[in-house]
């Protein structure tokens, strides 16, 4: 990110418009989707194999910030108040969202 900022002399802000202009727009020109990891940065590959680790990351890291939410947020909520309709609705919803996202992250293609 330093360095794509670097090369084209615009702020991370700037740069993250950019890449999610690109992201929403390659789709529309036939192009494979934007994935980032550590080592290759940013690429447009043709891989599927890239497309899928880059779903499972986004999986995972999503699967840690809602596990987060829930322990940290909503399950005080619910302790606190358990007859309360809202926070267990939310706790049960968001139960089976993690639930999804975890099967996702670990998911292996055959």
């Amino acid at each position: 990110m330093k360095q794509l900022a670097k090369a084209t002399k615009r702020s991370p802000a700037q740069v993250w418009t950019g890449i999610r202009f690109l992201r929403k727009n390659a789709v529309k020109d036939g192009l494979p989707p934007v994935t980032h990891n550590r080592r290759d940065g940013f690429q447009l590959s043709e891989d599927p194999e890239v497309w899928i680790a880059y779903e499972q990351a986004v999986f995972e890291a999503e699967l840690h910030r809602m596990t987060n939410f829930i322990e940290g947020i909503i399950a005080p909520h619910t302790r606190r108040t358990p007859k309360d309709e809202w926070a267990r609705l939310i706790l049960d919803q968001l139960g089976g969202i993690r639930a999804t996202l975890e099967v996702l992250s670990r998911m292996e293609r055959s």
